[in-house]
């Protein structure tokens, strides 16, 4: 068993993923499969090698979409949060917003790559959910808002770029707070020590999350069914015989706790069965690459591909 050793590879032969090569160039053999729980992009032209995908899978990969941005948020507080509205009080999670107003006026600044001056953001009481994540009396919170992924101006006064250096840090927390504020007066009093993380922060804690997108790719319709996370794709199964996308990138999306991975893994133990592993299993992977437009390679596998800068985000 391997654990915690980062992947540099997933080796290819004759159209089928054989193995995994770690970041130190140890091959660890795929008995049965590979299940991928990355980003699209990170599998496709990153893990495995574009020489290895049909042609159509290596431009459909090329102008992937991410979705936005994400800043966050940690606190520990003095005390619970002091909402106006009774109902949130006892409440895992609150949306913070006064109204569809507010929603569609933020993800008009999102969509036109601004940062938003009045962010719609998620709050979770970890407290409230589970007794135990706090001293009694006290509240451990979060809260995230989205960003553009390329950010062309604020919204706000504050002239936030996205160098994410400490002022710009500050500021767009202060805009999450002044949020939480107006809806519960007093919050700002029962903050014991704050924890900022932004988008390039979340990037580094996980390199899976590309500036701190937690969806896997946009939710749209264009990325979506049987678009998700490229047209003529939509299951588990990729145009690589025993290789399945197990992550967010895959149908149904992000949001859907943990439906991607159950759906790659019942892939995976439904190709184990003779049947499936000798005629369906290579049938659905040789329909993948005839929808994308050809036979992928069969060499070798390793890595490879676009660098991050030269897909769409």
């Amino acid at each position: 068993m391997h654990c915690s050793t980062p992947a540099r590879s997933v080796t290819v032969r004759d159209g089928r993923a054989v193995a995994v090569v770690t970041e130190d160039g140890e091959p660890v053999r795929a008995g049965r499969a590979v299940l991928a729980d990355v980003p699209a992009p990170a599998l496709y032209g990153g893990l495995v090698s574009f020489d290895d995908l049909p042609p159509r899978t290596r431009d459909d990969i090329r102008r992937f979409h991410w979705d936005y941005a994400t800043f966050k948020v940690d606190w520990a507080l003095s005390g619970p949060i002091p909402w106006t509205a009774p109902a949130a009080a006892g409440a895992g999670t609150v949306h913070l917003a006064e109204g569809v107003d507010h929603l569609t006026r933020c993800n008009a600044q999102l969509t036109t790559g601004r940062v938003p001056d009045r962010p719609f953001a998620l709050l979770g009481q970890m407290t409230t959910a589970d007794r135990l994540r706090s001293p009694e009396g006290t509240e451990s919170a979060w809260a995230y808002t989205h960003l553009p992924q390329h950010i062309r101006g604020d919204a706000g006064d504050a002239g936030i770029r996205g160098r994410w250096g400490p002022g710009e840090c500050e500021a767009m927390a202060e805009r999450v707070e002044a949020e939480i504020e107006r809806l519960a007066p007093g919050f700002r009093d029962r903050i014991a020590a704050r924890r900022v993380l932004a988008p390039a922060d979340l990037q580094r804690h996980n390199a899976s999350l590309l500036n701190g997108a937690v969806n896997g790719g946009t939710a749209a319709v264009h990325q979506q069914l049987v678009f998700r996370p490229v047209p003529g794709s939509g299951r588990p199964e990729t145009p690589v015989t025993g290789l399945y996308l197990a992550s967010s990138s895959a149908h149904p999306g992000g949001g859907v706790h943990g439906a991607c991975g159950a759906n790659a893994a019942r892939a995976a133990l439904r190709g184990q069965r003779a049947v499936t592993r000798k005629v369906l299993g290579p049938g659905l992977a040789r329909v993948q690459r005839s929808l994308a437009g050809g036979r992928g390679g069969s060499g070798g596998g390793g890595g490879g591909g676009e660098s991050g800068s030269e897909r769409r985000e």
